[in-house]
């Protein structure tokens, strides 16, 4: 017990010496059960803030008959639990009789909240003495806080998360490049509350900025957090996983240090922080409180924390059976193993897309990696991961060109971010020839969902990491970057990296060649000899690379030549090669560029054919966007608008970045071809978006020079400041919004003004249905909160729905978008 709670009076809840912050939505959801069920436990990690979120709840609540609080830390073993809860309840010890019975006597017909606080050292007897007193006692309810749940029938937990942290990017902190390898993601702890947006520098209303700031300001009288404080500010949160003790820790440090050194401190001291002399013993640093946790676990808990502590992000029970598992643990034993650290609050349980994933926070990750290297099996259990991440990988690449593309598509993009971590850390480790086919594989998924920035970035970093050998797969690898390299319109060293690989020695692609799932990386498969690069895969993917570089200089009929060649190449070397079924519609886009439309129509659904016999639903999409250009510039507009759409839809499924701009352009083309130019130009200004977070430009001036004459009509019909106006809020607008908006059936209409008939399209003109709704709410005079609150959609979303009909409609105000609809609203004339 704490110096600050000797002299209180045993059983009254603890007087509050700091000001509470945040924690709506969890006393909401506690007052709701506290109101209808009898027992609620706080569950969480350690020092997440679980007694103070009781305290305030018990408060809040404050039954007639009074409320109990029992700390539990004062009772050491079992046997002196009735004792402690009869002290809380002022029963006194005379000796005679047994403290439980008179703690059930007492309770018996009072209607009132008992606290049981910190159960998880003595659980099982909590959990009994819980239930002994709920069926004594008819109307008590008992409120818990426990790092696991008491497991007892009619218990109801509330799960307390650390406090939300700004987003990267929301504090003013770098927001390009590559993610970090192990970067809170969206939904993570840590990624918390989202900020003003791309390089925004606003903060959460409340949280764990909010929390540092509060405690700095009561250590430093005066303390605000102002320019580069912000940021640090920012990042030490994140760095310290929002959890509430480990920052009123470190923001003790604040008498001594500046936000900016306490972080630079954190990153070699983090379980060291030490906070006030008076706290709790195990909450005096953030390594004692975990050190608790620690000591509630079984020795297979202990070690399997350990072990997962070198996936970086979260994972699902295949990887910590395959990353985790040799002789002193089981296959059979994860399960049951983690459910215990679930139990404990060491993981977490997410659930995405229905698949149940588990997750640790960063300062449990790093504990479990001290604990790790203790063991001595750092080095044993990150080469096992890699094993793991490259195997599945290596599989994921084998079946990329058949119907489970989507599954692995899928996967990679739950798996990212520890991917990220394992890859980082392999560059200096793993063989040449296990690390070059796994970045190989991770790069043709990176590319498969359009991240081209983020591919170039990792294979850029393999070879500027490692000297080029004469290990299988290195001329792949160089000729993927060359092709990488080429559609980030980086030609002096794509034409580099070609010529490079068009004089290595090189075998055919990993996907064919060695990636056979029964054989280890490296291993010839009967029947597939290694092949120099003239004589298929290798020249393939130079003969494409310099494909891609004649598209980017302007030249289509070199690159018609080049292109055609490729496909030939890769056919006979690498059949099944995914990545090859994108060289149609390169080839497609130069026909089309050079007038021959017939061509480029027919490469399309040809194309089309052979990827959807494949089930490779990827290169259908894109043989989707090329047959919606040929069709419109064969004057088809509406088969040209259907085609794009169709291939929008795919890629909106796969998320895939740059097939989402190509496809937005195509249907931009087709509402621009039945004269929705304000609808075209908004896409036009999302496309470019998408352009720009993809990290490529697919098809260069060649391609540029098609959309060039489009998108000049379009600015033609609107005039430069209302087209600028429409993209510009095209490119603001969330995704979700876009693609609803391209994928809604219009009826054509003029690019009219405000007020204008709407002739065709009556009664929405321009606006899709939702905007039309929208734009009814506002005619009737809600606010975006308003508007928001009646959608049941984000506020947000609604702003961008308004920004998107302001641009639309050529209008500056709310009330001009009300006097529009007044007038489209009306029913046409008998």
């Amino acid at each position: 017990m704490s110096l600050s709670t000797l002299h209180q009076r045993p059983g009254r809840l603890p007087a509050e010496m700091t000001s509470f912050v945040g924690r709506r939505d969890e006393m909401a959801a506690i007052e709701r059960l506290l109101a209808r069920c009898r027992l609620v436990t706080l569950t969480g990690p350690g020092g997440v803030g679980k007694t103070r979120l009781a305290i305030r709840a018990a408060r809040a609540a404050a039954p007639p008959d009074g409320v109990w609080f029992v700390d539990l830390t004062a009772a050491p073993e079992p046997g002196l639990i009735a004792r402690v809860v009869a002290d809380a309840l002022g029963l006194p010890d005379h000796g005679a009789g047994e403290p439980l019975d008179a703690a059930i006597d007492f309770l018996a017909h009072r209607p009132g909240l008992l606290v049981l606080d910190t159960c998880e050292h003595l659980i099982d007897s909590c959990a009994m003495l819980a239930e002994t007193l709920l069926h004594a006692a008819p109307d008590l309810r008992v409120l818990a806080t426990s790092r696991q749940p008491l497991d007892i029938a009619g218990e109801h937990t509330v799960v307390v998360a650390p406090l939300p942290s700004p987003a990267p990017g929301a504090d003013g902190a770098p927001n390009g490049g590559a993610p970090s390898a192990g970067a809170p993601t969206a939904g993570a702890p840590g990624a918390g509350a989202p900020g003003a947006g791309r390089g925004g520098t606003a903060w959460p209303a409340e949280g764990a900025v909010e929390l540092f700031a509060d405690r700095a300001s009561a250590v430093v009288p005066g303390w605000t957090a102002g320019g580069d404080d912000r940021e640090a500010v920012a990042l030490l949160c994140r760095r310290l996983d929002g959890i509430p003790l480990a920052i009123e820790l470190a923001a003790v440090q604040v008498r001594a240090l500046s936000p900016r050194q306490i972080l630079e401190r954190l990153d070699r001291h983090v379980l060291e922080v030490r906070g006030r002399r008076t706290a709790l013993p195990r909450h005096q640093t953030l390594r004692a409180a975990i050190d608790w946790s620690h000591g509630l676990c079984s020795p297979d808990e202990r070690l399997l924390w350990a072990r997962l502590s070198v996936l970086a992000a979260d994972f699902d029970l295949e990887a910590a059976e395959r990353v985790c598992c040799d002789d002193r643990l089981a296959p059979a034993m994860v399960l049951d193993v983690v459910a215990g650290l679930l139990a404990k609050s060491i993981v977490q349980r997410v659930e995405r897309d229905g698949r149940v994933r588990y997750r640790m926070l960063g300062t449990l990750r790093e504990y479990g990696a001290e604990r790790l290297e203790e063991l001595g099996e750092t080095e044993r259990t990150r080469a096992r991961a890699f094993e793991w991440l490259a195997g599945t990988l290596r599989t994921a690449a084998a079946e990329l060109d058949g119907p489970r593309q989507r599954h692995w598509l899928e996967w990679h993009a739950r798996e990212e971010a520890g991917a990220r971590a394992l890859l980082d850390r392999a560059t200096g480790t793993a063989s040449d020839e296990v690390l070059v086919a796994a970045h190989l594989c991770n790069g043709r998924l990176l590319c498969l969902r359009g991240r081209v920035g983020e591919a170039w970035h990792w294979v850029r970093r393999m070879l500027d990491t490692r000297p080029v050998g004469d290990a299988p797969y290195w001329g792949e690898a160089l000729g993927l970057a060359a092709i990488l390299a080429a559609f980030r319109r980086d030609l002096t060293t794509a034409r580099d990296l070609a010529a490079q690989a068009a004089t290595h020695p090189s075998t055919a692609y990993p996907s064919t060649a060695y990636l056979s799932d029964a054989s280890p990386v490296g291993t010839q498969v009967d029947g597939v000899r290694p092949v120099a690069a003239e004589s298929g895969g290798g020249a393939g993917y130079v003969r494409m690379a310099e494909g891609v570089i004649a598209l980017q200089e302007g030249d289509p009929e070199r690159a018609r030549e080049l292109l055609t060649e490729a496909e030939l190449l890769l056919g006979e070397a690498c059949p099944g090669e995914v990545i090859a079924s994108i060289v149609p519609l390169l080839t497609g886009i130069a026909h089309a560029a050079l007038g021959d439309l017939d061509a480029a129509r027919d490469i399309a659904e040809r194309t089309m054919r052979d990827t959807e016999r494949a089930g490779n639903v990827w290169g259908h999409a894109y043989a989707r966007a090329l047959q919606g250009i040929a069709l419109l510039l064969l004057g088809r507009a509406d088969e040209g608008l259907a085609a794009g759409r169709a291939g929008l839809r795919t890629m909106a499924e796969l998320d895939n970045r740059l097939g989402l701009a190509l496809s937005l352009e195509v249907v931009a083309c087709g509402l621009a071809a039945t004269g929705q130019h304000r609808a075209a130009a908004g896409l036009f200004g999302a496309a470019r978006r998408q352009h720009e977070d993809s990290g490529a430009v697919l098809f260069g001036p060649t391609y540029a020079a098609i959309i060039g004459v489009v998108i000049d009509g379009v600015r033609a019909e609107l005039g430069p400041e209302l087209y600028e106006a429409a993209a510009e809020a095209g490119g603001r607008t969330e995704r979700d919004a876009v693609l609803a908006d391209a994928l809604a059936e219009r009826r054509s209409a003029p690019s009219a003004g405000p007020g204008a008939a709407p002739g065709a399209g009556r009664p929405r003109g321009p606006l899709s249905p939702r905007e039309w709704e929208i734009a009814e709410l506002v005619a009737q005079g809600l606010t975006n909160r308003e508007i928001a609150d009646r959608l049941v959609i984000a506020k947000r979303t609604a702003d961008s729905h308004v920004e998107h009909i302001l641009a639309k409609l050529g209008a500056s105000s709310r009330a001009e978008i009300a006097a529009w609809y007044a007038h489209n609203a009306r029913p046409d004339p008998a």
